[in-house]
């Protein structure tokens, strides 16, 4: 969970309390009312407070992964995944979606240390909602054009006649030409994964798809296809980084927002899409369906600082 022990801790943060606080505690024990303290300097402490904490903490880290089993080290990598995390640190406000029960919070944290299989329509729909935003023509599992005698070079390539993809979009990448996104969500933990990196486990699920729709997509469909790779516990893929990167560039411009606020929400919301897929698989229909969000009114910027998300 990365919560540290205030005991450990009580002595080091009295220090730095009573330095930050130095300059004011003369200035009252002087009975000083017209002097002003330098808040350039208190500002320039607590960035060097901040900075020796943070290093502290990544020492600590790394000796602790000296000491660690493997498998726990691999853990926390995935748990150190940009999004990967995302769902602890908003406050759990319902009506933004952001919320889930006791059940659900322990069987999250749960997860954290040992991964289950997860379903992706949750996040396909939420990405094809964030799609309508900004594109027209924008369909969930649409059926790729039959083949008609064309020869594909992948022997893994999907060669049915009613193959299906989860997102389509026209005009995400070019003007007027078709988008096609296939998501896979993977187990990092999982033994066919664990003696590689987890940057090449992403890279190599991302390879499968392109062999299994790549160029069916492009030289039948005509349009470009991007695999959308996900951890079970919310990391992404490199394909899927730039997409969502682009998709949040094109959503600010269009909502007239920040795009750091934009980029905090989306990795929100896909962080919470991620966790209840996998919590469904865990616990079927006792699983509680979400909040439905309606992004076409959503102001991002206000839902980012109500909801405590980090930019």
């Amino acid at each position: 969970m990365g919560i540290t022990s205030p005991e450990r801790l009580a002595d080091e943060e009295n220090l730095n309390s009573i330095n930050l606080t130095s300059s004011l505690t003369e200035k009252i024990k002087a009975q000083d009312a017209n002097g002003e303290t330098d808040q350039n300097a208190i500002l320039e402490l607590k960035k060097t407070i901040s900075r020796d904490r943070q290093s502290a903490q990544v020492e600590s880290l790394e000796r602790l992964k000296g000491v660690l089993p493997d498998n726990t080290v691999r853990k926390i990598h995935t748990a150190q995944e940009t999004g990967a995390s995302n769902w602890l640190t908003c406050l759990p406000i319902r009506v933004k979606g952001f919320s889930l029960n006791k059940q659900e919070f322990v069987d999250a944290v749960a997860l954290r240390g040992d991964s289950c299989a997860s379903d992706s329509t949750e996040v396909r729909d939420v990405t094809a909602s964030m799609l309508r935003e900004v594109c027209r023509d924008v369909s969930t599992e649409p059926i790729l054009l039959p083949l008609d005698g064309e020869h594909l070079q992948y022997r893994t390539a999907n060669t049915a006649n009613e193959a299906r993809v989860d997102v389509m979009a026209r005009g995400f990448w070019t003007r007027g030409r078709k988008a096609i996104m296939d998501i896979r969500i993977f187990d990092p933990m999982a033994a066919c994964h664990r003696g590689i990196s987890l940057e090449a486990t992403h890279q190599r699920n991302e390879q499968e798809k392109i062999r299994a729709y790549g160029e069916r997509i492009q030289h039948v469909d005509q349009g470009s296809f991007t695999p959308l790779v996900f951890t079970t516990s919310g990391g992404m893929g490199p394909k899927a980084k730039c997409f969502y990167s682009r998709l949040a560039d094109v959503m600010a411009e269009k909502k007239h927002q920040p795009r750091s606020h934009v980029v905090a929400w989306m990795r929100c919301r896909l962080s919470f899409s991620l966790l209840r897929s996998a919590l469904l698989c865990l616990r079927g229909t006792r699983y509680s369906a979400p909040t439905t969000i309606d992004i076409a009114s959503l102001d991002y910027q206000a839902t980012v600082v109500e909801s405590g998300i980090l930019v």
